[in-house]
């Protein structure tokens, strides 16, 4: 090695003091102070707070799913949840939906999700919401399936009928009490006869699908529905417009409205009905259900709308079937269905 490169100075890591006291003085100093890295770990703390109140969503306050979160062309973060509901309100009051912290019109075609922001909230740390232990969001599902302490559990003998389900906590408790840990041959053999029953009983509905499936013909056909431009004389109900359908060699319109409730949000529904426009040649007896096409669907909704067998006889034009509540399951997945740029559903006909 040269003498050159012997005598050129190595990069500083950092601030050179003017003597080594100052370094002893500032070493004794963190002694005293507190660990160095208590005082890292605070830091980091607060980085992660400061990190949490700028990546919260703007209208819940909370920090989004890293795969659901959004945000306006200004950078406003949404949740998926509030941003459903922005939009889903805004068009049942026909106007656009705008983000409540800038004012600049928000659409699914006009949000988008932030790559950064998505990585970002991977690594903040969370607390549980049931043993609030913190961690990084990655982790959480782990340990509140298989860690948290306050999970619920059910017993281990529940195959034979055990309907006990509560904290983890309790769980070793239970155990020694459970009055299925002692039972004899034949109360075990009865115990799974009374679930055999039980699950048969559950099972009806999908017999009743098979049996159905198992029609003479069987067709289905996609409808978009249209908002009227203006409600009702009552205020608090929307009948939407849609397009006739020719099932069945017959013409077809499909009625839908929406019942809206002043009282409270959570209650609103969605409900259809068939009417035959055309006379038959016979009397048609026709079942039917409404899904929704899994082309047009969020990853979130393909669960919303659920299996509803309705059954209607058609003799002659003009011939309707009552309105019947569109099955969802849960409150918010009627926002979804108003957030949709185009209300779709598919209705499946069955003829026997």
């Amino acid at each position: 090695m040269s003498d050159l490169e012997e005598e050129s100075p190595m990069p500083a890591k950092r601030p050179r003091l003017d003597n080594e006291g100052e370094v002893q003085d500032q070493a004794d100093s963190a002694d005293t102070d507190g660990d160095g890295d208590a005082l890292r770990a605070s830091k980091e703390l607060e980085l992660g707070e400061r990190l949490r109140n700028v990546m919260q969503c703007v209208v819940c306050l909370e920090l989004p799913h890293p795969d659901e979160s959004f945000q306006c062309a200004w950078g406003h973060i949404l949740c998926e949840d509030c941003a459903t509901r922005l939009m889903a309100l805004a068009a049942t009051t026909r106007r656009s939906a705008i983000c409540p912290h800038c004012r600049t019109p928000i659409s699914w075609a006009e949000i988008t999700q932030n790559l950064v922001v998505g990585q970002m909230l991977w690594e903040l740390p969370i607390e549980c919401p049931d043993c609030e232990e913190r961690m990084d969001y990655k982790s959480r599902e782990n340990h509140m399936k298989n860690e948290c302490r306050k999970r619920v559990v059910q017993c281990q003998f529940r195959s034979l009928g055990c309907t006990w389900e509560r904290c983890h906590e309790d769980e070793a408790e239970h155990k020694d009490k459970c009055k299925y840990l002692n039972m004899s041959s034949d109360q075990i053999l009865s115990a799974l006869q009374a679930v055999d029953e039980r699950e048969q009983f559950d099972t009806r509905s999908l017999h009743l699908c098979y049996k159905s499936l198992r029609a003479v013909r069987m067709v289905f056909e996609d409808l978009e529905l249209r908002w009227p431009q203006t409600p009702a004389t009552n205020s608090t109900e929307w009948k939407f417009h849609s397009s006739t359908i020719y099932v069945f060699e017959n013409t077809w319109a499909v009625r839908s409205r929406m019942s809206m409730n002043t009282e409270t949000e959570d209650n609103h529904c969605l409900s259809y009905s068939l009417k035959l426009l055309t006379t038959p040649h016979n009397t048609l007896l026709v079942k039917y259900f409404v899904t929704l096409p899994v082309l047009f669907a969020r990853n979130k909704q393909l669960n919303d709308v659920l299996y509803d067998l309705k059954e209607s006889e058609f003799n002659a034009a003009g011939d309707k079937s009552d309105f019947w509540q569109v099955a969802v399951s849960c409150p918010k997945a009627i926002y979804r269905l108003l957030a949709m740029p185009c209300i779709k559903l598919r209705i499946w006909m069955l003829l026997h």
